[in-house]
């Protein structure tokens, strides 16, 4: 009997690649504060220092709140102290952001404080002071805050040419309101023409630039200029503008102003919640966001030249470099070395088969590994990775190599090096150029290693071990672009799916797999890996699911809803597993809440006396389109007031009497929503278009951040290492009107 040998190759290429993608959080660690600061440098810890001044006792101050006004004073205190002169600028404001149907209302207060000549083109510095009522926002937003003040500091010190105006708005979490007032009523708007926006979405990471204008020309010539230690590139600035969630640039866009945009998104679960403290942020990332910053206001500030008013596709190099490209320029490129790979396909006969069968090998890959994922999810709900994500998505790296590999041995052993080489470059090319479809910026990742590959390709039948270091050269070049991509899909998705670093991860080892071409010896190889992806799922299943420093999300709500006549309990919690403690205290299901939308985990409570909203209907005036309606809003006592429409009603507009925010005939389906926070909210008067003559049916719902005092046994109950977050713990008042 033969027997079967170890590919060490095969096994060493894995360990690599497993290794690579264990390390490559380094790729993106933000340096190190300086032990010494020099003059007109960033100062780490005066900004620390600022931070806790504002903060204060660090309770939440959400918009137009008692706490918020403390913040506020707190805040004007120390931008005297820097030597400014800042102002209150006072508005009420009702903002809808772009294809939604929700308007959010509130009161706001911008602070604005300006540096250099009085006039002139002017650069607009950023930032949020209110914070969600859940947490005290020491990252989000006041990592912006204590940054823009430093900035500040410096610029007092030595002024810069061009005017430079500091806005630390009001508003931002709850409609981005304090913003859309900027732009609505502050007389500086006229003069600004490029802007830098700090916002963030965690405690840990990078400064990453994911947020600018199109075209972005000049806004990333500044900021190549600027960067020391540059984390950018042009497939994050395209999500940013695919994905729901939303910044000030959002309000700031339409304006088209040079922008430059920074954030850390590191360790989420932080994000809008009780532990967004002073202690939990990462003083590195402060300083890193703060000294690019301050690099950025610089290099603008000095009235450089704009440049051509052009897009281009841009990454860092593990942020120690920075290359750009005309996108055209970039497409070119990546349309000749399609054509030229294709090319060489055909003549060496890589094309169909081969081709076919490591498409086969890769899309094979991505799937079998999402369903895995999937059937992983099935035996443990939720997320169950929060508290150990590396050990999760090692698994999952795992179980894609062994998959991927073990099609690589079924599908192509038989084909020879040289076509299988050619047909994977051709393969990645291919799928370069659908990815850059959707996502333009996409298009600088598959330039360099391709390049390479065809220059290995041109060389490998003169010389074969010169062809060879080039395709190696080529494939860890790939894997060293695309594993810092992974490492920041990682931080970004706290909340998974962790099959999303599938596709990507394919596509980083598939070069590397394909060098080390598995044989009939593999078998055993293969069997190693497997088990080593097996171990990893059992570490992963088997650890906690939230600790100390990554806690779990657990919101509770008393929800009074007369509509249904029914009171409950419930507990969000992304839809993971209740704790048993909890379980116990109740009858629990899952259920979609009718007053949101949202999922639940719900059981029977008693009726008890919470605030009642009120909503009064001042006119009812026939309009060419339907009527126009007018009311008042009365939040009796809650913190929140919002009115929500049956998906059926067709609302046109709302908002301010006499300034109702039109709802884009594009804005995606559902309910129209219409919601105000804060003390201003008592007596508002606001104004509802509506497309028809009939009465309609709504939901007038009153959100107050507390519970009633029978909900203790179930505060109690919840588990160590557990916290709110999106929302406190409320009490909800859901009541039906017609008008």
């Amino acid at each position: 009997m033969r027997t079967r040998s170890l590919n060490l190759g095969l096994l060493i290429a894995v360990v690599g690649l497993l290794l690579a993608f264990a390390l490559k959080g380094a790729l993106i660690a933000p340096p190190a504060p300086p032990h010494a600061v020099a003059a007109g440098e960033f100062d780490t810890q005066r900004a620390i220092g600022r931070l806790e001044r504002i903060l204060g006792d660090q309770r939440p101050h959400p918009v137009d709140s008692a706490a918020d006004d403390l913040v506020r004073e707190r805040l004007i205190a120390e931008l005297q102290a820097a030597g400014l002169k800042p102002e209150t600028r006072e508005n009420m404001d009702c903002n809808i952001t772009p294809k939604s149907r929700g308007v959010g209302c509130a009161m706001v207060r911008n602070v604005v404080a300006s540096i250099g000549p009085a006039s002139g083109p002017r650069l607009l510095l950023n930032a949020h002071y209110d914070s969600t009522p859940t947490g005290p926002g020491a990252s989000d937003d006041g990592l912006g805050v204590a940054v823009l003040i430093e900035v500040a500091a410096n610029l007092v010190a030595s002024p810069p040419s061009k005017p430079v105006t500091f806005l630390f708005n009001e508003g931002e979490e709850f409609g981005l309101n304090g913003a859309r007032a900027f732009v609505a009523h502050d007389p500086l708007t006229r003069e600004v023409d490029s802007l830098i926006n700090v916002d963030t979405r965690g405690v840990t990471g990078p400064a990453i630039m994911f947020e600018t204008n199109t075209p972005n020309g000049p806004a990333l010539r500044d900021y190549a200029r600027a960067a020391t230690r540059p984390y950018a590139n042009s497939v994050s600035t395209d999500f940013a503008n695919l994905i729901p969630n939303t910044t000030d640039v959002t309000v700031f866009q339409e304006r088209g102003w040079k922008t430059l945009s920074y954030s850390i998104i590191g360790n989420e679960t932080r994000y809008h919640s009780p532990g967004d403290t002073v202690a939990a942020l990462d003083q590195a990332s402060l300083y890193h966001v703060g000294s690019e910053t301050l690099g950025a206001t610089r290099v603008v500030a000095a009235k450089a030249a704009r440049g051509h008013a052009d897009r281009l596709v841009f990454t860092d190099i593990a942020g120690r470099g920075f290359v750009s490209l005309p996108l055209f320029v970039a497409a070119g490129l990546l349309l000749a070395i399609l054509v030229a790979t294709g090319f060489v396909a055909y003549r060496r006969g890589a094309l169909g088969r081969p081709l076919g069968k490591l498409a086969v090998v890769a899309v094979g890959a991505m799937l079998g590994t999402a369903v895995l994922v999937e059937i992983v999810g099935l035996v443990q709900p939720g997320d169950y990775w929060r508290a150990h994500p590396l050990v999760a998505y090692l698994a999952v790296y795992a179980s894609l190599l062994a998959i991927e590999a073990a099609l690589l041995l079924r599908l192509a052993a038989t084909i020879d090096r040289e076509r299988l080489r050619v047909a994977c470059w051709l393969l990645i090319g291919l799928l370069g150029g659908i990815s850059s479809l959707a996502l333009p910026g996409a298009t600088i990742f598959f330039l360099a290693s391709p390049a390479i590959a065809l220059a290995a390709m041109a060389v490998e039948r003169r010389t074969a071990a010169l062809a060879t270091a080039l395709f190696w050269i080529a494939a860890l070049v790939q894997l060293l672009l695309f594993a810092e991509l992974l490492a920041e899909i990682e931080m970004l998705l706290v909340d998974g799916p962790l099959w999303a670093v599938a596709p990507l991860g394919a596509l980083a080892a598939l070069p590397v797999l394909v060098e080390a071409m598995p044989t009939e010896r593999s078998r055993p190889s293969l069997a190693l890996i497997a088990a080593a992806a097996l171990a990893l799922w059992g570490g992963a299943l088997a650890m906690e699911r939230t600790s100390a420093e990554r806690p779990g999300g657990l919101t509770l709500s008393y929800v009074r809803d007369e509509v249904s006549g029914k009171s409950l309990w419930t507990f969000a919690n992304k839809q993971s597993p209740l704790p048993d403690a909890v379980k116990r205290m109740g009858r629990w299901g899952d259920v979609e809440m009718a007053y949101n939308g949202r999922h639940r985990w719900v059981t029977d409570a008693p009726l008890i006396d919470i605030p009642v909203p009120a909503i009064r209907l001042l006119s009812s005036v026939a309009s060419a389109n339907g009527r126009v309606v007018r009311l008042a809003l009365d939040r009796g006592g809650a913190d929140t007031v919002a009115l929500r429409f049956d998906k059926d009603v067709p609302v046109l507009a709302m908002g301010l009497s006499g300034q109702p925010q039109a709802i884009s005939s594009d804005a995606k389906p559902g309910p129209s929503s219409l919601a105000c926070s804060g003390r201003a909210c008592d007596g508002l008067l606001i104004e509802v278009r509506l497309a028809g003559q009939s009465r309609v049916k709504a939901r007038l719902i009153g959100t107050r951040f507390a519970i009633p005092a029978e909900a203790r046994p179930l505060v109690d109950a919840r588990p160590t290492n557990t916290q709110t977050q999106y929302a406190p713990d409320n009490s909800v008042r859901v009541r039906g009107v017609i008008f």
